[in-house]
């Protein structure tokens, strides 16, 4: 059989060029468009949170103008006539964000509040660090068991003498030995507090004066345990002197008239002073004041000590870059721990220049509640963005945090002000998501359809290439077959015509056999030609039936007996089994033509060398279906082309020598086919093989028309 592989041509490969350009240009425009749709959108809503952002900013910046402004205005006003404690209790009621007031030099270093120079503990814990070799600490050690057995007026005593001895081992005005004025601050305020525990009052009071007085020899202006115990003196003779005394105490502390002083040592007496004063007094109410501003003097320390860890340098780093000495305004955002806070700073009045002796007046807000109004309009969740506030500071903590869902792939807008940096979020992220994944879908799906479309496309023009190659072939190949066909028989018919037109017959009997030999090669060229026309009609769907109740068995008889002559003439005997009842509905002349065919098939390829073989023809009826079977004991047909010899014009490859166009089993199949059967080849244990041709059983035989009339099938194809 002739190849019918595909030949790719140039004019096929200008049709698949021409089928695949226009559709990759268009895939090309359409993801393009698409693309600008999406960068469409995306533009539009970056410009929205834009806007969002603009408005937002103008909004900050304004809430910080004008709250700022009023600040200033007020604390100028108020430290015109209050201390700076007082002023930030007064200002707080009209500016919650305010945190404390600080006031600098021209180099912006700290001129209020001042803090301590060391950080000493209250004296009763440092007592037991005091050296076994200090003046007097056997003394001072066994008075203190004294106290603690009630022996109170013996440790007065010792106390007593103890003090008198420190005192004339360190007169006045001689070489002065701090290590004994220590020693005798000690037992001093020892005494005294023994005294004060048997109600000797003034006497306790003296002593007390004596260490303030002690205390008062020391290096002002740094706090050493001297130092606090004329602190603690102090607040004792307080609490002996009264009311009066303890709120001019608590009033020195809140004024940081004490400053020298841990702020722990100052709130505790502080406290303790404020204690003292009853809760029906008339102080009471000025004592609660004065510890409130004692709290916000020791929040203002607090800040302070901040200030000059972490802010300082920053604000001299920005003077220096501004490159001019003359004081000027500035704001500076910062964080510090959890604290994300605002400094204001201003030039000073000359007011308070006088006053304060200060450059500058700094105010320290809690820029959240500063903010905390105008955020609150712009972090809306109903609203299109949210506003995310943070410092400049990538690490710092944020104002207001980002939201937990941010669409995937979004990089937020921001704008800086005021060292603050604004960023907006889409309010709904699942609609932005939605609609960034609706669009990568749509170009995906735009993508796979071009795909596809290309892709069929392709597979459709290969297979009308290999289709048309393969029907070019099938005709070459169909012109030789049936050339070579019709070549012989009729060149036996014009051999055997043309002998007896010349009369060259030895006798009648030969004359009677080239007559035969002239029918039956007629009737071979009858069956090939009808096959062909069958062939034909089948390829072009006009190939019909006229299906008809029958026995099968008995047409089958009926065919078997009209062959059977045809086939002993070339040496086959046909055994049949072919019983009667089995009835199918089957065009006759078709089933003749099939069963024929097969027949044929089984003849042609008999065993080689064989002049006789026989072929079986068999009829059953099993699972609602009749199945005819032609066995033969022939060449049989080679491994794997059971199923392919079915195909139009395929001949098994063992088909050798004899001839034949490849079309019988095609024309059975289709048969079969039509009626709702099929037909198959097998390989016959012992050699040969079987074809299995089903149909199904008839549900509702007619009677009338089981047995046909014998001249129905007069017409019948060979």
């Amino acid at each position: 059989m002739a190849s019918t592989r595909p030949r790719i041509s140039p004019r096929h490969v200008f049709a698949l060029c021409a089928f695949l350009v226009p559709l990759a240009v268009l895939a090309v425009l359409g993801r393009n468009e698409l693309q600008r749709s999406g960068d469409l959108a995306k533009a539009a809503l970056e410009g929205e949170a834009r806007e969002f952002l603009a408005r937002a900013r103008l909004a900050v910046e304004q809430e910080l103008d004008r709250k700022l402004d009023e600040a200033a205005r007020s604390v100028e006003r108020e430290l015109r006539e209050a201390t700076p404690v007082r002023a930030t209790a007064t200002l707080r009621e009209q500016f919650p964000a305010l945190r404390s007031l600080l006031m600098l030099d021209a180099q912006l270093d700290l001129t209020w509040p001042s803090l301590p120079l060391s950080n000493i503990n209250l004296p009763f814990v440092r007592e037991s660090l005091r050296g076994p070799d200090s003046p007097g600490h056997g003394m001072l050690q066994a008075a203190d068991l004294l106290q603690a057995t009630d022996h109170v007026a013996e440790a007065t005593g010792l106390l007593h003498y103890l003090a008198d001895t420190l005192a004339t081992a360190n007169p006045p005005g001689s070489d002065w030995r701090p290590e004994f004025a220590e020693s005798e601050i000690v037992a001093r305020f020892r005494l005294a507090t023994a005294m004060r525990r048997q109600q000797q009052l003034t006497a306790a009071r003296g002593e007390y004066e004596r260490v303030r007085q002690l205390a008062g020899r020391f290096t002002r202006g740094f706090a050493n345990e001297s130092t606090t115990f004329g602190l603690l003196a102090e607040a004792a003779m307080a609490e002996l002197d009264g009311a009066n005394a303890c709120l001019s105490l608590l009033r020195a502390i809140a004024e940081n008239q004490r400053a020298s002083h841990d702020d722990g040592l100052l709130g505790a007496l502080a406290q303790r002073a404020s204690d003292t004063i009853g809760a029906d007094a008339p102080e009471r109410a000025v004592a609660d004041l004065l510890l409130l501003e004692n709290d916000l003097r020791a929040d203002a320390r607090e800040f302070a000590a901040k200030y000059e860890v972490f802010l300082k340098v920053l604000l001299r780093l920005r003077r220096s870059r501004q490159g001019d000495a003359t004081p000027v305004s500035e704001r500076l955002v910062a964080t510090i721990g959890d604290d994300i806070l605002l400094l204001d700073v201003r030039p000073a009045t000359d007011d308070e220049r006088r006053r304060w002796q200060c450059e500058h007046v700094a105010l320290h807000f809690d820029l959240g509640k500063l903010l905390a109004p105008v955020l609150h309009a712009f972090a809306d969740a109903e609203g299109t963005f949210l506003l995310a506030v943070g410092d400049t500071e990538p690490d710092a903590k944020a104002i207001v945090p980002p939201p937990a869902q941010v669409p995937k792939g979004f990089v937020p807008p921001a704008v800086e002000t005021n060292d603050l940096v604004l960023r907006a979020y889409p309010a709904e992220p699942d609609r932005v998501e939605a609609a960034a994944a609706a669009a990568e879908q749509q170009r995906t799906l735009m993508l796979l359809a071009v795909f596809v479309t290309a892709l069929g496309g392709v597979l459709w023009s290969w297979r009308a290439v290999s289709r048309e190659s393969e029907l070019a072939a099938l005709k070459i190949d169909l012109v030789s077959r049936v050339s070579h066909e019709l070549k012989t028989p009729l060149a036996l018919i014009r051999m055997y015509g043309e002998t007896l037109g010349l009369g060259r017959a030895r006798d009648p009997q030969q004359a009677a056999e080239f007559g035969g030999i002239i029918s039956r090669e007629s009737e071979r060229l009858t069956a090939l030609i009808q096959r062909i026309l069958d062939f034909s009609r089948q390829q072009a769907g006009t190939l019909e039936y006229s299906p008809q109740p029958h026995d099968l068995g008995e047409l089958l008889r009926r065919i078997a007996a009209d062959y059977a002559p045809h086939l002993e003439s070339r040496g086959v005997l046909l055994i049949d089994d072919l019983p009667h009842g089995i009835h199918v509905r089957c065009d006759a002349s078709g089933c003749e033509s099939a069963i024929v065919n097969l027949l044929e098939n089984a003849a042609k390829y008999g065993p080689e060398g064989a002049e006789e073989h026989e072929v079986d023809l068999v009829l059953r009826a099993s699972d609602g279906e009749a199945i005819v079977e032609v066995m033969d004991r022939g060449r049989g047909i080679p491994t794997g082309e059971h199923e392919r010899v079915f195909a139009g014009f395929h001949r098994a490859s063992n088909a050798g020598e004899v001839r034949g166009a490849g079309l019988g089993l095609n024309l059975v199949r289709h048969f079969a086919r039509a009626h709702g059967g099929d037909a198959i080849a097998l390989p016959r244990d012992g050699g040969g093989t079987i074809v299995r041709l089903t149909l199904p059983l008839a549900t509702d035989p007619d009677p009338a028309n089981a047995n046909p009339d014998p001249g129905a099938h007069a017409g019948a194809r060979p």
